[in-house]
């Protein structure tokens, strides 16, 4: 590295450190910048120095390296311009016109520093390498190459201008506000008491505009939409509890009795785009909070239960088939020997869940659970292959669950691991016209379930008010042995039971009382695996339909309208094809292509 270079270097340096790390009234800043203005000026006196030392045929190389070096050093008079003293002389109108002069002059000062500066650079490496033989082609091709670096580098600069000022933003993702669904519209038109909705948005919002698009299909008598701003409705919005725009506002009644659910979606469209993606399901579940009353789900625990828990695995995981009961207005609790279980089930319980026990209940849990069902309870049961014998509360419906074998089909199933165990993940479509299954009946072609690993339920007795409510596709055999290959002669082919509602007349109730009951035969199908709504929609859909029909709301079942996208997922195999491709296949592709032509380059260089 040639003396001049180390100079240029160690000025600039020293400038920088004056100008970014002490303050305008700090005495050592100038003293640095001054320093280091002068240390840059040396270097181009030895770069002149050496130029006239130079033999005739050397100078032009030298005069490259003074001319690169006066831009880069040169630079600093436009720098000079933007410092304080010189804006307080120029005298500008007002404090925007001193801010875009300072912009300007922040943007356009690196231009020729950069240009300049590589460009000296790249010549003075050049000389420094072949001190005593230059070669002026050499040289120019170096100083030019620097300089196009350079030009390059100092686009960014009036880009980063630009794009500050101009800073505008484009979307090229899906977006679509979610339309009411027929469960939201059931729900609606089915009001006993009117309610009231408040939406708090600037009148010229974009969100206001989505938001009338869907409300409007919703007014009506019961169902009033006021569309508000906040700061035009300031004591309004304090009674409501409203600190500012950006809020949906559901209420039902007046004064002290009055109740209020909010929705916050964000005031600006960037913020609540996604929330509008899943408009429908926020509106239904807060609608529901308001319209009706709040009850109590109870998930039984102590027998190795699913459960909420996050170190659970997600195919023993239960958080989305509680969200379900949330969304409906439950209020979820646990209930085990702890809670009384051995004694009876609450009197506050609107449905119980057994999903997918792997230890025995007491016969007491047994006995409590059944008296339970018989005075007018709902329960949700979801077993699987090997549960414990579930007779106690089965028996009583005329079901019986048979746990020793696990379905499985060569036709028709869900390929998720490439093997043969895939044929557990049975698909179907085969829905009754039971009210716990409308939705997925009157869709049948579109909402295809899936059961992962499955076992059978029976039918029992002849007992009414007993329904199949979703079956296998035909070619379905019980697999015995667990090695998922149909075994002539030993098992059988056929259409089996996945699921079944029950109902009866509750003991000493009302007239027009009764117990319900859903039983499913695969617990795996209201996990966190399968119970997504954008993933899987059937089982979402069939879950929710479900837990209204034991809370007898089965009047606003129907589909909840979605926009929101669906993950992009790769399996394993693809994640590794993905990473061996573009680290390793890629450049190896490229680097081929590049000795490939630099051979033929060879060869055309030999053959002139």
């Amino acid at each position: 590295m040639r003396s001049s270079t180390i100079l240029y270097l160690a000025g600039f340096l020293t400038l920088l450190l004056g100008e970014r790390i002490f303050g305008p009234g700090d005495p050592l800043r100038p003293a640095l910048s001054g320093a280091g203005v002068m240390v840059a000026l040396a270097a181009l006196a030895a770069v002149a120095r050496g130029m006239a030392q130079a033999q005739a045929s050397q100078k032009a190389a030298h005069q490259q390296a003074l001319l690169y070096g006066a831009v880069g050093v040169g630079s600093l008079a436009i720098y000079a311009l933007g410092l304080d003293p010189v804006v307080e002389a120029i005298g500008f109108a007002d404090d925007e016109a001193i801010a875009r002069y300072k912009v300007l002059i922040s943007a356009a000062w690196p231009i020729p520093w950069l240009a300049g500066t590589l460009g000296f650079l790249a010549v003075e490496r050049s000389l420094a390498t072949s001190p005593t033989l230059v070669m002026p082609g050499r040289v120019r091709e170096a100083g030019a190459g620097g300089l196009s670096v350079g030009l390059a580098l100092a686009m960014l600069f009036p880009l980063n201008y630009l794009a500050a000022q101009y800073n505008h933003r484009w979307d090229f993702g899906y977006f679509k506000t979610a339309r009411p669904g027929t469960s939201t519209k059931a729900l609606v038109d089915g009001l006993e008491e009117p309610i009231d909705v408040w939406l708090f948005f600037p009148v010229a919002s974009d969100v206001t505009e989505e938001l009338k698009t869907y409300f409007g299909e919703l007014e009506g008598a019961r169902f009033r939409v006021n569309y508000l701003d906040h700061a035009l409705e300031p004591e309004l919005a304090k009674e409501l509890q409203v600190r500012d725009n950006g809020y949906v506002v559901f209420g039902k009644g007046e004064g002290e009795d009055r109740q209020l659910q909010k929705l916050n979606l964000g005031k600006d469209f960037d913020s609540a785009k996604r929330k509008l993606r899943k408009l429908d399901e926020e509106v239904r579940e807060n609608l529901m909070k308001v319209a009706r009353g709040k009850r109590t789900a109870y998930f039984t625990v102590g027998h190795g239960e699913m459960f909420w828990d996050s170190d659970t695995d997600i195919e023993r995981k239960a958080t989305n088939l509680k969200k379900v009961f949330s969304a409906m207005n439950f209020k979820v609790k646990e209930l085990g020997l702890a809670n009384g279980l051995a004694a009876e089930v609450p009197d506050d319980a609107g449905v119980v869940v057994i999903a997918a026990p792997t230890s025995a209940f007491d016969e007491a849990e047994l006995a409590a659970l059944d008296a339970y069902r018989k005075k007018g309870g709902s329960l949700l049961v979801l077993l699987e292959p090997g549960a414990p014998d579930m007779t106690g509360v089965l028996g009583g419906m005329g079901i019986k669950f048979d746990g020793s074998v696990t379905l499985a089909s060569d036709a028709n199933f869900l390929p998720v691991r490439r093997a043969n165990t895939d044929r557990a993940n049975l698909i179907t479509n085969k829905y009754s016209t039971h009210p716990s299954v409308t939705t997925l009946s009157r869709n049948s072609r579109e909402a295809i379930e899936v059961f992962f690993g499955a076992g059978a339920l029976l039918e029992e007795g002849t007992q009414t008010g007993r329904t199949v409510t979703t079956r296998t596709l035909p070619e379905v055999w019980g697999d015995k042995d667990g090695d998922f290959t149909f075994d002539e002669g030993e098992e059988t082919r056929g259409t089996y039971n996945l699921a079944m509602a029950a109902s009866g007349p509750a003991e000493g109730g009302a007239e027009g009382e009764e117990w319900r009951a859903v039983v499913v035969a695969d617990s795996t199908w209201a996990s966190d695996l399968a119970l997504l709504p954008e993933r899987l929609p059937a089982n979402y859909q069939a879950a929710l339909d479900a837990v209204l029909w034991l809370g007898n709301d089965e009047s606003i079942a129907g589909t909840v309208n979605s926009e929101e996208d669906v993950k992009i997922e790769h399996s394993k195999e693809g994640q590794g094809w993905l990473f061996y491709g573009t680290s390793l296949l890629a450049p190896l592709a490229l680097t081929g292509l590049g000795l490939a032509r630099l051979k033929l380059r060879r060869k055309s260089g030999g053959a002139a």
